[in-house]
């Protein structure tokens, strides 16, 4: 299955990865179990799995968002939901950061390929990314999809179109009316305005 994913993502095709797919879009991933991790790649950064901790350190958060406010309106926040959450450590030069997140008393940031747990403080103002976008693919460490808050969806689908026809030709839209579909109520989805 992996080389037929690698294929898709490299047709231009729009691909969103939250949390674990998060970390298969990823060239390099840290933190894994013993013998390595398969990854799709595609997007230039590395990612630590389950950088926030196991199930029971899974938590919500409101993050600063303000290239989706920008784009989507709405607050500059968006509320998190961290479950078992990697966290993006590098990024390369075309990888644009949407979001960043300070990172817990107990971690240090990555250095020479591992992230150490600690006992003192990490130094105030570290963060790890919890966002990107790298031309057609998107990644997020949280989920959107937990929270009633629709603004990455409408960001995703905005970011498919801006790809292209060729792209964009398999994305359905709910919502829109489609002449074929005529019959089809249409569905409203709550949106930050």
């Amino acid at each position: 299955m992996f080389p037929a994913l690698r294929e898709f993502v490299k047709t231009g095709k729009p691909v969103w990865g939250t949390c674990a797919g998060l970390i298969f879009l990823a060239d390099k991933a840290v933190g894994q179990k013993l013998g390595g991790q398969e990854l799709v790649g595609g997007l230039d950064c590395t990612v630590h799995r389950n950088f926030f901790g196991s199930q029971i350190q899974s938590f919500e958060a409101d993050i600063s968002v303000p290239e989706l406010a920008s784009k989507e309106g709405g607050p500059e926040t968006f509320r998190g939901v961290f479950i078992r959450a990697p966290a993006v450590l590098e990024v390369g030069p075309e990888v644009e950061v949407l979001a960043d997140y300070p990172v817990p008393s107990n971690k240090v940031l990555y250095s020479s390929s591992t992230v150490e747990i600690q006992e003192e403080n990490s130094t105030p103002g570290e963060k790890v990314i919890v966002a990107v976008k790298q031309g057609n693919l998107l990644g997020t460490v949280f989920h959107p999809e937990l929270t009633a808050d629709t603004r990455w969806h409408s960001y995703f689908l905005k970011m498919a179109r801006e790809v292209g026809d060729g792209a964009s030709s398999s994305i359905v839209v709910v919502g829109e009316e489609d002449p074929g579909l005529n019959q089809q109520p249409k569905i409203d989805l709550p949106v930050f305005q």
